[in-house]
C-alpha cells in the first residue's frame, strides 16, 4: 500500500493493528450485543493515514511546481475516485 512504501512495515502494521483493535473496543462499547471481528477497522485506519498523509502534504501533491501543465484537476479526481 501506499503507507507501507511511505512509512515502512513497521509503521504500517502499527496503524493497521491501533486501528483495529480500537475498532473492535468501540464496535463493543457501542453495540454490545454483538460480536464482530474483522480487519475493516484496520483498513479504515489505512485508508486514514492515506488521507492525512495527502493533507499533511497537499502543496507537495497539488503545488505550482508539479502542476505545470494545468492539469492538477486530475490529481484531485484521484484523490475522489
Amino acid at each position: 500500500s501506499a503507507v507501507e512504501i511511505a512509512h515502512g512495515s513497521s509503521a504500517t502494521a502499527i496503524i493497521f493493528f491501533v486501528s483495529a483493535i480500537g475498532g473492535i473496543i468501540l464496535s463493543a462499547i457501542f453495540i454490545p450485543n454483538y460480536i464482530s471481528v474483522g480487519a475493516s477497522g484496520g483498513v479504515f485506519g489505512l485508508i486514514g493515514a492515506c488521507l492525512a498523509d495527502m493533507v499533511m502534504h497537499w502543496s507537495l501533491l497539488f503545488g505550482k511546481e508539479i502542476d505545470d501543465a494545468g492539469q492538477g484537476w486530475r490529481h484531485l479526481w484521484m484523490c475522489v475516485w
